[in-house]
């Protein structure tokens, strides 16, 4: 695959790549998740944003890190749990913020800063 066209499923699975510290190749088995999503009427940005909070939620943990995948983070079955999820992390940063540095095992985490949350997460 030519690495130099960007699709919107290349350009999610790069941000994947880039956030989750990952390097998934463009092909058929990590594209497909992603634009059946895209299919389903979700967004770059909704894609992205589950993209964000399981990175947060996941990345220090040994056993869930491994789930940082395409198949399992767009998989019909958890794509709209975790959209859920996001509608509720935006409509209280502060306490997911307590919750990220909490199962994340650290006295200071990108996600104690409410500002990033915001940013990320907030109204634009």
């Amino acid at each position: 695959m030519n690495e130099n066209i960007t699709t919107p499923e290349i350009e999610i699975l790069q941000y994947l790549n880039e956030l989750a510290g990952k390097r998934f190749k463009p092909i058929k088995s990590n594209l497909t998740p992603i634009a059946a999503r895209l299919k389903d009427g979700y967004t770059v940005q909704e894609l992205k944003e589950i993209i964000q909070v399981k990175t947060l939620e996941w990345k220090n943990n040994e056993v869930m890190n491994a789930h940082l995948c395409p198949t399992t983070l767009f998989r019909p079955s958890n794509t709209d749990k975790y959209i859920n999820q996001i509608i509720a992390i935006k409509e209280n940063p502060q306490q997911y913020a307590r919750y990220f540095a909490k199962i994340n095992n650290v006295s200071t985490s990108a996600a104690d800063n409410d500002d990033e949350l915001e940013a990320m997460f907030g109204e634009e």
